[in-house]
């Protein structure tokens, strides 16, 4: 008896792996217009309160936080498309008990550097390699990378529209961020730049987040 030939099959759907993604690209393209609106505006008055969420309004380290957020959101990418070729959506992250903290002295953070940095930049002494913001994205949660790009893409609620809020939040949440960490870390860094010292005057206009894309896909952008 001849056999019935084989049906092709659609591909799985993967609806939380999409949705992170889609996250993830618009971080992305959030990251690259921050950069470019923070090299034009840098010498205007009041830049100290526009780059508050940074902790320092010292442009050379604000470029690297940058930097360094995008090559985080670009790996983290690459291992969602990896995922997605296998046809594996993402789980939801057991709900997990806070626990005390061990006390120990906090390392600085390792920050990519401009090019054009001079010599002797305090940063050049915390540049991460590629190897290691790899080896970070494979072994860590995709929930607490979401909330590393954040930190250093200077996000903060009142700079992105309610929806895109909503959508990192949930990213955070769902997939082992700590939304309370990275808030209480936010509230650190506005109070880190003292204004008395840089010149008084109105903050510039933050960029707009891009606008949401209309159906999430799977790979390359």
């Amino acid at each position: 008896m001849p056999r019935a030939a084989t049906q092709p099959t659609d591909p799985p759907a993967l609806p939380e792996l999409n949705r992170v993604l889609a996250v993830v690209r618009r971080l992305i393209d959030y990251g690259r217009q921050l950069a470019d609106t923070i090299r034009q505006r840098a010498a205007a008055p009041g830049f100290a309160r526009f780059a508050k969420p940074f902790g320092t309004a010292d442009l050379a380290v604000i470029l690297a936080r940058i930097a360094n957020g995008l090559r985080r959101a670009v790996a983290l990418e690459a291992r969602l498309c990896q995922r997605a070729a296998r046809g594996k959506d993402l789980t939801v992250a057991p709900i997990r008990l806070p626990r005390l903290p061990a006390i120990r002295e906090p390392s600085p953070p390792r920050l990519p550097v401009p090019a054009d940095t001079p010599p002797g930049h305090p940063s050049l002494a915390r540049l991460p390699t590629g190897e290691e913001i790899a080896a970070e994205v494979r072994r860590r949660p995709v929930g607490a990378i979401i909330v590393d790009i954040c930190v250093d893409l200077g996000i903060a609620p009142g700079n992105l529209d309610r929806a895109f809020w909503d959508e990192l939040c949930h990213a955070i949440i769902a997939y082992g961020g700590s939304l309370a960490g990275f808030l209480g870390g936010l509230n650190r860094r506005l109070f880190a730049v003292r204004l008395a010292d840089h010149p008084d005057g109105a903050a510039p206009l933050w960029p707009a987040a891009p606008p949401r894309l209309p159906a999430p896909a799977i790979g390359p952008p």
